[in-house]
Order: structure tokens, then C-alpha cells, then sequence
């Protein structure tokens, strides 16, 4: 059988133009685009001697499941005049989301909003169980490579058993 090096070059031409076309456009690392939100958190009553304090960020309310986002735990050596705590949270994937909530977690099963972010900022707005008072939690819009400022929360820590 004769083989013809014009052929093996155009089936390898295509081979490639199948690979870089599967390859995608901006998003090649497989990445999706982030953002971020920050405010500040005030805290009411006793910090809790057992578990931990998380900001929570949820496409669903109200929430099943794992967040979407979620802070690492926040420490009250951490805030700052007043029982307040200024954050930042990144890595946000771009989109809508339905709920960001304040949650005390001392293990698997044992989860308990302590705040929300809705349009009475100075209240809290929520009972242990995540149920929101009217009219519920203010939804969020993260934009890629930007920051939502002034998500502004209360924490009641009496919430906790």
C-alpha cells in the first residue's frame, strides 16, 4: 500500500482544527468568572463558646443544600468597634443570588441562621430556622472582576441553642 504524505498532512490539519476548536473561547482554564461582595456585620448578644460564625451566599431561598459561597469562619477576636465586622467575600461565581445568610454551624446537621442580608439593614430580619420576615432576603447580582459593597447584615447570636 502506497501512502500519500498530502493526505497524512491534511487528516492532521484537521485533527487539529478539531482540538483548538473544542478548546473553547476565553474561559480555556475552565474557570468561571468571579466577583465579590463586602459590608459589615454587627453582632448581638454572647459569642458562642462552641461552633463557628460563617457568611453563607445562596442561589435558592429558601436554602437546601451546601452554599454556593461560603466565608471561611469569622472569629470574634476579628471584629471591631462596636461588635462589627467588615468583610469581604471573593471568588464569588458571577450570577443572581437569592440569599446571603449569616449561619452558626457546630457540625453536620447542626445549622442555624443567625442574620440575613435584606432591606432593613439595622434588623435582622430572620429566625434560627432561615425563615425570613417579609418581605425575605435581598437578592444579590455578582458582576465579574467586581465588587457589591454595602451588604450590610445583623448578626443575633442569641439565636443559638
Amino acid at each position: 500500500m502506497k501512502r500519500h504524505p498530502a493526505v497524512a498532512a491534511l487528516l492532521m490539519a484537521l485533527f487539529m482544527l478539531v482540538v483548538v476548536a473544542s478548546c473553547g473561547g476565553d474561559d480555556s482554564t475552565g474557570n468561571a468568572p468571579t466577583g465579590s461582595i463586602s459590608g459589615t456585620i454587627t453582632f448581638r448578644g454572647p459569642w458562642p463558646a462552641t461552633g463557628s460564625i460563617y457568611i453563607t451566599v445562596f442561589g435558592q431561598y429558601p436554602p437546601t443544600g451546601a452554599p454556593d459561597a461560603f466565608s471561611n469562619p469569622i472569629l470574634e477576636n476579628q471584629l471591631g468597634p462596636n461588635r462589627t465586622y467588615n468583610y469581604k467575600l471573593s471568588g464569588i461565581e458571577a450570577g443572581t443570588y437569592k440569599a446571603v445568610l449569616i449561619g452558626w454551624r457546630e457540625g453536620i446537621g447542626s445549622d442555624f441562621c443567625t442574620g440575613l442580608y435584606w432591606p432593613h439593614p439595622d434588623s435582622l430580619g430572620t429566625d434560627a430556622a432561615c425563615t425570613a420576615q417579609a418581605p425575605g432576603p435581598s437578592a444579590v447580582t455578582v458582576t465579574k472582576d467586581k465588587n457589591l459593597p454595602n451588604v450590610n447584615m445583623v448578626s443575633d447570636l442569641t439565636l443559638i441553642p
